[in-house]
């Protein structure tokens, strides 16, 4: 076996270590994209709370704005801040897990290629 080639085990921890980071941007880009959509969720309710009563409210469906009526608005609004409330907690503990494991693999890979009297690269 030539020094520069690693041993198999070693290939696979690193592989995993690869695997887990990929998984971990992921899950942060998804709870990025879950908190803007929360925020302007909450700034659409805001909004929708200035309205005067008897003013007309439009809703985008599709490439349509559709006249509906502020309580229905207000109620899906509700219901999507909710929904997006609890992806992001979820997200957030998945983000936190994620890490835990991330940790976990670089101190086995750093233990395994301390083992073998090897440095780690990078």
């Amino acid at each position: 076996m030539s020094g520069s080639e690693l041993p198999p085990q070693v290939q696979h921890q690193i592989s995993m270590l690869q695997q887990l980071q990929q998984k971990l941007e992921i899950i942060i880009a998804q709870r990025n994209q879950s908190e803007i959509q929360l925020k302007e969720t909450e700034q659409a309710l805001s909004e929708l709370e200035k309205i005067e009563q008897g003013n007309d409210v439009y809703k985008m469906v599709g490439t349509l704005l559709i006249k509906a009526k502020p309580e229905k608005i207000k109620e899906e609004l509700k219901d999507r801040k909710e929904t997006l409330e609890l992806r992001v907690k979820t997200l957030q503990r998945q983000e936190e897990r994620s890490k835990k494991q991330l940790e976990e693999m670089r101190a086995k890979v750093q233990e395994t290629l301390q083992q073998r009297d090897l440095s780690p690269a990078g």
